[in-house]
């Protein structure tokens, strides 16, 4: 609105300035004074009615509706009204999404419309703690629809996904969503993807045979391991665009490309491109959509190992003959103190030794105890991703919970 407003404020300077420079200058002055008098108020008013304070007001409102005890009501219309956020330094965000969306971890509001309505994702995630732009991307210090979703901010690298790409941020966290038979519950378009990808398709083909992805496969083809971290700049300067329908940005070459290779890359006799090699594997619209999912997916996972997913033993792998034997040789494995457990199913004897037991290649630990407490201990794991000389900086992959279980364990070795 203020910029229609202004739009219409400088079309009247422009006019002022052609009729009264050379008849009135003091009403030329008066209608300037004026204009800017109007921008400061409409400022001012923008400032003190901005859109979440709507939106909270409503919320408030809504709640109120599904009470019916009386003092429950009275603290609603107390509620002040502000500025929300989650801000993790870890994670490196500071989300005020919060701000419009409060009801997102509230069941009663699952039918509710938005920006009201419970996000079913609750039950498994910790929006307080983790944010929602790791998961939506957009822009999470706004607090106006069109800063925070940023798809039509020029140059915002990170643009909030529409529904139906969320999905490619699920690796994040979950990086063994790429294991053939993994399933992980919210991501059956990636994991539809991946098997396509690994062969369950029409010519039976991987896409490795030709791609290099995360680090496996053939050269013959482009590597797509950090396919998903090129921004759209960075992706228009190495791909040519011009037979791409609708909007020509990275998803429309890359979703069309799936359907038909040879039509967007055709290849260029002048300028000495030649045509892809890839097949039309005949994909249908649906799984076209999934490939180009899972390639927005590729890239380098910045989530501190904490809060990645992990599982101490997938269902259904073996594990190494001498890994099982040392197991085994624990007769009363599962009721030894959790952090011991902690030590012997996460492998850290691998390179660790307790009493005669483990590997060699880091520190014996055998009376750690009686040099560091359990406050030492505990911090070196929650500082080990900052120092760049630990080898297995990027191996932890332990809770907070899990982490104070196996420092109470070191500590009382002695």
């Amino acid at each position: 609105m203020i910029e229609t407003i202004a739009l219409v404020l400088l079309v009247v300077n422009m006019l002022a300035f052609a009729v009264l420079w050379s008849r009135d200058q003091n009403l030329l002055y008066a209608v300037l004074s004026m204009s800017l008098l109007v921008l400061f108020g409409m400022t001012v008013v923008r400032e003190f009615t901005p859109e979440w304070r709507g939106y909270q007001k409503r919320f408030i409102q809504l709640q109120i509706e599904k009470e019916t005890d009386p003092e429950i009501i009275d603290s609603l219309k107390s509620t002040p009204i502000k500025i929300l956020q989650t801000w993790n330094k870890e994670l490196g965000i500071a989300d005020r999404c919060i701000t419009c969306h409060q009801a997102v971890d509230n069941p009663a509001f699952k039918d509710a419309e938005e920006p009201f309505r419970y996000h079913a994702a609750a039950r498994e995630h910790e929006f307080g703690k983790f944010g929602c732009t790791i998961c939506h991307q957009g822009q999470g210090r706004g607090t106006d629809a069109l800063n925070a979703h940023a798809q039509e901010i020029m140059h915002w690298e990170l643009p909030m996904w529409e529904p139906d790409m969320v999905q490619a941020s699920c690796p994040k966290c979950h990086e063994r969503i790429y294991e053939p038979g993994y399933s992980l519950k919210g991501a059956e378009r990636l994991m539809e993807a991946r098997d396509i990808i690994g062969g369950k398709n029409e010519m039976e083909m991987a896409c490795i045979d030709c791609h290099t992805i995360r680090g496996v496969g053939e050269t013959l083809a482009p590597d797509l391991s950090e396919y998903g971290a090129k921004t759209e700049h960075e992706f228009a300067l190495t791909h040519d665009m011009t037979y791409v329908e609708g909007e020509k940005n990275k998803f429309n070459w890359t979703y069309q490309h799936f359907l038909d290779p040879l039509k967007i890359s055709p290849g260029n006799e002048e300028t000495g491109v030649e045509p892809t090699i890839m097949p039309n594997f005949e994909l249908t619209a649906e799984q076209a959509h999934n490939l180009t999912l899972f390639v927005f997916s590729l890239e380098e996972s910045l989530i501190p190992a904490k809060y990645q997913y992990r599982e101490f033993q997938p269902e259904g792998k073996t594990e190494p003959s001498f890994i099982k034997e040392f197991e085994e040789s624990f007769e009363n494995l599962e009721s030894l103190p959790e952090g011991q457990q902690l030590f012997i199913k996460s492998k850290c004897w691998f390179c660790h030794t307790i009493s005669g037991q483990g590997g060699k290649v880091g520190p014996n630990l055998t009376k750690v105890g009686t040099r560091r407490d359990k406050a030492s201990i505990l911090k070196h794991f929650e500082t080990v991703e900052e120092n760049k000389e630990h080898p297995m900086a990027n191996r932890f992959h332990f809770s907070d919970e899990e982490l104070d279980a196996l420092s109470e364990y070191l500590a009382s070795l002695k």
